[in-house]
Parts: C-alpha cells; sequence; structure tokens
C-alpha cells in the first residue's frame, strides 16, 4: 500500500473514532446507563481516546517540512498523543476497580497505575529532549525512541495488575461484568501487537473504541433487564402497570435503536478499513429488507420467512463483514487482485466473523436473532452450486439468511465504486445477477430480486442522495 493510501486510512479511521466517541459521550449522558461512581472514568476514557485520534489525525497531516507550522503542530499533536494514550490505561484502571468494587488487591492495583503514571509522564516530559519514546528529526518525520518499549512493558505490567484484581476477585464479580473489561483488555492489545508487527499504521485508539462500544452494549442490556423488572414489580398496581409499561417499551425501543446504531458503527468501522465509502452496510440492509419482503409477498419458503425473521435479518445484515477485523490491512485493502495466499486469508473473515458475532452478542440477544446473525457472517460467500466457501455448502444446505445476503451484497459491489474497480451499470449488474441465478445464487431469491428491480434502483438512487430513511 502506498503511503498516501496508508495515511488516508489512518486519518479516516481516527475521524470514526472521534466521531463514535462523540456519540457515545452523548449517548451515555442522556441515557444513565453507566452507574455515576463509574461513568466519569468511562467518559474519561473515551474523552482520552477521542483527542488521541484527533491528535492522530494532525501528526499524519503535518508531519513533512513542507510548511514552517508543521514543525510547531507536529511535536504539539505528538505530546498529546502520547499523554493520551496512557492516560486511558490510567483511567481503564480506574474505571475496573470501581466497576468490580472490590477491596481485595485494590489497593496495590492503585499504587501500580499511580507509579507507573509518573514514570511513564516523567520520561514523556523528557522526550522531546533525549528521544526517549519517540523522536522527530531535522525533517520534521516522526520515528519510534530509543525506548519506545517502556509504555508497553508499563502497560503489560498494569494489565498483569488488572487480571490479578479479577483473578483475586473471581468468586464475587459478577458474570456480566467479566466480558466488557475482558475486552477492554484483549481487543486494543491485539490491535497494539499488529501496529508493531506492521508500522506505520495507526490501530490501537481503533481497538479501544471498539472495547468502548462493547461495553457501551452491555450497559444497555443491563438496562433492559432493570426496565423488564420494573414491570414485574408494578404488576400488582393495574393503573400504574399500564403507565409503567408504556414508558418501559418507549425506553426499550430506544435500547434497541441505540443497540442497532451502535452495532451498526462497529459495522461501518470495520468495513471502512478498506477504503468503501461507508454505506455499504446500510445499503446491504436496505436489499436484504426489499428482498425478504418480496419473498414472503409471494409466499416464497414461508415456513421461515415471517415478520419478526424480517426484523431480525434487517437488523442482522449490517454484521456480515464484522470478521474483517482479522484480516490484515496488507491484504484487505490490497486494490488489485488477492494472491492465492492472501485469498485464503481473506476467506478467513467468514468463519471469523461467526465467530464474532457470537462473542459479542450471546447472552445479550435472542437464540433466533445470534443465528440468523452467525449464519450470514458465516455463509454469506457461499453459493449455491457448492463452489463457495468457508464450507462449500450446496443448495438449500445453505442458510436462507445467508442467501439473501449473498445477492444483496454481490449487487452492492457490483454497483459502487471501489479502490480496485469502477461501479457497474444497473444492466449490467442486473445481466450478472441473472447469469448466476441457479450457480452462484439461489434461483428462486434471485428471480423475486429481478422482479423489483425498479424498487432496487430507487432505493440505490436515494441512498446517493442521502435520502434514504431506515426505520428501525
Amino acid at each position: 500500500m502506498s503511503k498516501d493510501m496508508l495515511i488516508i486510512a489512518n486519518i479516516t479511521l481516527d475521524i470514526y473514532n472521534a466521531v463514535l466517541g462523540i456519540i457515545l459521550i452523548i449517548s451515555t449522558i442522556i441515557r444513565h446507563v453507566i452507574k455515576r461512581k463509574v461513568r466519569i472514568w468511562f467518559l474519561l476514557m473515551i474523552s482520552a481516546n477521542i483527542i488521541m485520534s484527533l491528535a492522530d489525525i494532525f501528526t499524519w497531516i503535518f508531519e513533512g517540512n513542507a510548511n514552517p507550522h508543521n514543525f510547531i503542530i507536529l511535536p504539539i499533536a505528538m505530546f498529546i498523543f502520547y499523554i493520551m494514550t496512557f492516560g486511558i490505561i490510567f483511567c481503564s484502571g480506574f474505571y475496573i476497580i470501581n466497576s468490580l468494587n472490590k477491596d481485595k488487591y485494590s489497593k496495590v492495583f492503585k499504587i501500580s497505575l499511580i507509579v507507573s503514571a509518573v514514570i511513564y509522564y516523567i520520561t514523556l516530559l523528557l522526550t522531546p529532549f533525549f528521544g526517549i519514546l519517540y523522536s522527530i528529526d531535522e525533517n520534521n518525520i516522526y520515528s519510534r525512541g530509543k525506548y519506545f518499549i517502556i509504555p508497553i512493558i508499563l502497560d503489560t505490567l498494569l494489565y498483569f495488575h488488572c487480571f490479578a484484581y479479577m483473578i483475586i476477585n473471581r468468586k464475587t464479580i459478577h458474570r456480566d461484568k467479566v466480558f466488557p473489561i475482558l475486552s477492554f483488555l484483549i481487543f486494543p492489545q491485539i490491535l497494539q501487537i499488529i501496529q508493531l508487527l506492521y508500522y506505520g499504521i495507526s490501530l490501537v485508539n481503533t481497538g479501544y473504541t471498539i472495547a468502548f462500544l462493547i461495553m457501551f452494549i452491555e450497559a444497555n442490556r443491563n438496562l433492559e433487564q432493570t426496565l423488564d423488572s420494573t414491570e414485574s414489580q408494578l404488576s400488582e398496581k393495574e393503573v400504574e402497570l399500564i403507565r409503567q409499561v408504556h414508558e418501559a417499551q418507549n425506553t426499550k425501543l430506544e435500547v434497541i435503536k441505540m443497540q442497532n446504531h451502535t452495532i451498526e458503527s462497529l459495522s461501518n468501522l470495520v468495513e471502512n478499513r478498506d477504503a468503501d465509502t461507508g454505506e455499504h452496510v446500510r445499503r446491504t440492509r436496505a436489499y436484504v429488507e426489499l428482498i425478504a419482503v418480496q419473498l414472503m409477498k409471494n409466499n416464497r419458503y414461508p415456513e421461515t420467512i415471517t415478520p419478526r425473521y424480517i426484523r431480525f435479518l434487517k437488523r442482522a445484515a449490517p454484521m456480515h463483514d464484522i470478521g474483517k477485523i482479522v484480516v490484515a490491512d496488507s491484504v484487505l485493502k490490497k486494490p488489485g487482485r488477492f494472491t492465492p495466499e492472501e485469498f485464503e486469508l481473506m476467506k478467513k473473515h467468514t468463519s471469523e466473523g461467526g465467530r464474532i458475532v457470537h462473542e459479542i452478542l450471546d447472552g445479550y440477544e435472542s437464540t433466533e436473532y445470534i443465528q440468523i446473525t452467525a449464519n450470514i457472517a458465516t455463509y454469506h460467500h457461499e453459493k449455491w452450486d457448492g463452489s463457495g466457501y468457508p464450507l462449500g455448502l450446496k443448495g438449500d444446505k445453505i442458510p436462507l439468511c445467508a442467501r439473501i445476503m449473498a445477492v444483496a451484497d454481490v449487487f452492492d459491489a457490483l454497483v459502487s465504486p471501489r479502490v480496485y474497480k469502477s461501479p457497474m451499470s444497473y444492466e449490467e449488474a442486473f445481466a450478472i445477477i441473472t447469469t448466476s441465478a441457479g450457480t452462484h445464487f439461489d434461483p428462486i431469491i434471485a428471480t423475486e430480486f429481478l422482479n423489483i428491480k425498479e424498487k432496487t434502483i430507487a432505493v440505490t438512487e436515494s441512498f446517493k442522495q442521502n435520502k434514504y430513511d431506515i426505520t428501525e
């Protein structure tokens, strides 16, 4: 990948991290989904990640000696970036301590946080003079410092203390708090390892964003459970029950809408790693709904397709490419044809997608919805004639939801611009769907899709004009 494309990709990720962070801050303040004692640390973590993402944008834009102002802006942006990097870790430690609210080992954990912060910020203050963590040369180019490993060692020690804190208190920690905390400990570390292996990409703050999204989803789920409990307690008073039921239903709808928006934002974040427009997941969701409604209208697959199934299908569609998060940028963002080895790596996003769906949604959503979402993520590249992947399933052995998704996904890929191709005309795209019926696609689904060409074109054009309205 060229340096210019890498810069654009990094800036795009930073923008998404900042925007999603702002959305999470507003949502957290408005919805009060997190307890007040813990909320302040959660908001501080997100705020630090937003500032870090914005500082990262400035470092990419103002690196080099093209302008005299660059020599002032880059050092400031880089210094702020490093301040926020450890600031997130520091805030996260106190978030975990206050969230779990356990006394065993908490003093040791707090002392380790404070001592690590003192060591880190002293080395950071000395860095502009001695190049400890990073250096900026006479051409205003950033590079890692002689001892850039120091914050990594400190982070590792703090993560060790965090794991020790959780293990020591394991018998009294509520299970619903474990996964969000583990997601914070795991996702940023995975992306940091990738960033260390592939110098030049900026992924750590994206890892934090993913973890924050998962924490927020968990908080929403807990809020739903609280509302359900409240409904049961008020059942003895009929008049009061009616009022409370209406309130709970409205709040539930808001929570579900928030969850859908969070999942769509996560899907967009993953999708935009390969420089798509950001609208792919919304367009494919619209196509999936059109196809499913058409199938139900003509009594196709009546034993499966119901209004409830269509609602789940529509919510599940944005997660179809969630597995791309495990695919390296060198493969995902390649503008040309894949080598056989690269294609094998790309194929892994299907099976990994199904696994990630279960990791994110198990215990949070209904079994039916989780299964539909996992099937879409895993099998949407299977083909009717058995030549697809990952398992080479054939015919109706492929889950129906994945067969619907396949048509929507391919059509959008055909009519949308990509870094490696120009968009096809609608006529060319429909012609390919026609010739692929019975080989790539379920012939019934392909036929019904071709029967709604005008609706599909109208939806596609409305997206181009930013006029398409998706009702949750």
